[in-house]
């Protein structure tokens, strides 16, 4: 079953915080991310329950970065919200994880998590990845909502573990 991206972001900040390991927005959008594309390649089924979209700098979910916007470059300290209906208030998003998810968040949360921002743009943006497909089929022309789709993603990286077996 795919997650809100609040969620899986959440469970990332905490498996991050766990690790001494900080993370701003950039890099938490690509370890999500990766995430999100690794799960697909090896579960055939998203982690995630919408899109991303491809960005100037690599994969973005635009819920996401407008919700930590405010964070720019610096480490985020909080946790994603939704509204809570009941109240009117905003309450962070409770990750409701299954042994799997949570395993395989916490195994790319480790690996991302101690790569540079350029790292990880440099590694999105590989000739022939899911973002360069997309970017480059717009021309070099980005225009908002340039969806990566999960179709893509799946096919891209679950040939990169056909080549390591």
């Amino acid at each position: 079953m795919a997650r809100d991206v609040r969620e899986v972001a959440n469970a990332i900040l905490d498996v991050a915080d766990a690790n001494g390991l900080t993370l701003s927005n950039l890099p938490l959008n690509k370890i999500i991310y990766f995430a999100h594309a690794w799960y697909l390649a090896q579960y055939g089924e998203p982690l995630v329950d919408s899109a991303f979209e491809a960005w100037q700098h690599g994969p973005v979910h635009p819920q996401v970065y407008r919700q930590l916007r405010s964070y720019g470059d610096k480490p985020v300290r909080k946790r994603l919200t939704r509204i809570d209906f009941d109240t009117g208030q905003d309450i962070p998003v409770q990750s409701n994880l299954s042994v799997q998810e949570y395993n395989h968040i916490e195994q790319m949360t480790k690996f991302y998590g101690t790569k540079s921002a350029y790292w990880l743009v440099q590694k999105t943006h590989e000739p022939g990845a899911p973002w360069d497909q997309i970017w480059s089929a717009a021309e070099q022309q980005p225009m908002p909502g340039m969806v990566i789709p999960d179709s893509i993603t799946e096919s891209y990286y679950r040939d990169i573990l056909k080549r390591r077996v």
